[in-house]
């Protein structure tokens, strides 16, 4: 029997977050991450574009209408960030004819093992990076496979999005830093990305607030620091994304931060 004082363990990564919990159960949504879970103890039920399966583990594309039934039994969830060398590993040995992928028992059964085994007790960095080093590996993901390179603009807007001042994130700005129009940047960026410029920016202010949530913001003062209009907006952008509110998210949870020597993006 799986017992922790916690409802939900969250690892925030820069290519991908992931976190164990007992209590999701979404509701429909879609979101710019592909999705990996495993169940930790028994099968699972998700509907995908309104086809129910039962599962041991799935890995989901990015972009893909899904609901996920947890009925309060723990399950392991990592979302990757699809223009990573980790996402585009995922799309090319999982997902190139298919919104997903069913794993098969002797791939579920050691990622099983090793999330129940090594997450619940995970206190920094160094344990972390293993942990997910042995997840590829089980996965047969080996990141000298990937040898494709970004359009040198949009690896600078990536680099621009995550460095400039967050209220003032905008395709307008964007664009006038690199010196293409509103429009071509716009049609570049969802050629290159699969995502429009406008979705990744708001992922990117979602990830920001509950760094500032878990950081010990309230809710409304992280959804504002994030560059949120309201508390309202940033709940209703959660829910859409996610499946769930902020506050069941947050909810009796803990926060690790890792950092990982090369997570690098394509």
């Amino acid at each position: 029997m799986i017992q922790s004082p916690h409802d939900l363990i969250l690892f925030s990564s820069r290519d991908h977050i992931s976190f164990i919990t007992n209590k999701v159960d979404t509701d429909y949504h879609n979101h710019n991450y592909i999705q990996i879970t495993i169940g930790l103890k028994n099968d699972f039920h998700i509907t995908i574009e309104e086809e129910p399966l039962r599962v041991k583990g799935i890995i989901l594309d990015s972009n893909t209408h899904h609901k996920l039934h947890g009925r309060q039994e723990w399950q392991c969830y990592i979302l990757v960030n699809p223009e990573s060398v980790f996402g585009e590993l995922l799309k090319r040995t999982y997902l190139q004819d298919t919104r997903y992928y069913v794993l098969a028992t002797h791939q579920a059964d050691p990622l099983q093992q090793l999330a129940a085994q090594t997450l619940f007790s995970l206190t920094g960095s160094a344990g972390y990076s293993e942990f997910i080093t042995t997840f590829k590996q089980i996965l047969k993901l080996h990141d000298s496979a990937i040898e494709h390179a970004l359009d040198d603009r949009i690896q600078d807007v990536i680099t621009c999005i995550e460095k400039y001042p967050i209220h003032e994130l905008s395709v307008k700005n964007l664009s006038q830093l690199i010196y293409l129009s509103e429009s071509r940047l716009s049609h570049l960026f969802k050629e290159e990305m699969g995502i429009s410029l406008v979705s990744y920016i708001l992922h990117h202010k979602l990830e920001m607030a509950f760094h500032y949530i878990f950081g010990g913001f309230t809710i409304t003062a992280a959804a504002l620091e994030a560059g949120f209009n309201s508390s309202s907006h940033f709940t209703r952008s959660v829910r859409d994304k996610l499946g769930m509110s902020p506050r069941a998210i947050v909810q009796n949870s803990r926060y690790l931060q890792v950092k990982e020597p090369g997570c690098p993006y394509i």
